[in-house]
């Protein structure tokens, strides 16, 4: 139901209230249409939030009585880490996936500032595209962010310059993650000699949007 006064009147997206007389039919429909969807969504993302942590207590008990099994501690099992779970037929599998989102301080300017001075001195003697590739890490996106991925590729040039290393050395100091989002995903097969298929829980990241509402610094989601 959209929302009201105290009379019953309807508020509008600009913030009047409107007679509920003066709303026509299909806005009527419409809104309780729209309002029932919601709803359930609301509940279903609770549902499935609450299969997200029953799959992580679930693979963390077992996990903990196989630490047992093999006399480890299980305070030394960590809450990040991939893992894979098959049935014993194999035609089942469990796969949880941890990955990081990693972000870069100030320090990774000085890092580049390192590898210009590299370049610069180099300039003669280096192809075209060995420096667009190195240049082209350093680029945010859109978003003014920075491709992790492009920088930590650099660490693959092996460049004997001091003044490189010093600039990989510094872009491993500046490294910082700000969270770990955990992927969970499923797969099911008929026989081993057949592929598996996926299994899509999914409604968009439902557990992390619920994490992110309870504050939480990890962060876990389906993802299809």
């Amino acid at each position: 139901m959209a929302k009201t006064d105290g009379r019953g009147w309807w508020f509008n997206y600009r913030g009047d209230a409107v007679h509920p007389d003066l709303i026509k039919a299909d806005e009527k429909l419409k809104d309780e249409l729209v309002e029932k969807i919601l709803a359930r969504a609301i509940e279903e993302r609770e549902r499935i939030a609450q299969f997200d942590k029953w799959v992580d207590e679930s693979a963390g008990s077992f996990m903990s009585l196989l630490m047992d099994v093999y006399g480890i501690d299980a305070k030394r099992q960590t809450k990040k880490g991939n893992l894979t779970l098959e049935n014993y037929s194999k035609t089942a599998k469990l796969e949880i996936r941890a990955q990081d989102s990693v972000t870069f301080d100030e320090k990774l300017q000085i890092a580049k500032m390192k590898v210009d001075e590299y370049l610069e001195d180099i300039t003669s003697n280096s192809t075209p595209e060995i420096r667009t590739l190195i240049t082209r890490a350093f680029e945010v996106d859109k978003k003014g962010k920075i491709d992790a991925k492009r920088i930590f590729d650099l660490k693959n040039y092996d460049i004997p310059d001091l003044r490189w290393k010093e600039a990989i050395a510094i872009i491993d100091d500046s490294k910082q993650i700000t969270h770990t989002t955990t992927y969970k995903r499923f797969y099911i097969r008929d026989s081993v000699d057949k592929p598996y298929k996926f299994v899509a829980i999914d409604i968009a990241s439902v557990a992390n949007v619920q994490e992110m509402d309870n504050g939480a610094e990890r962060s876990s989601a389906f993802k299809i």
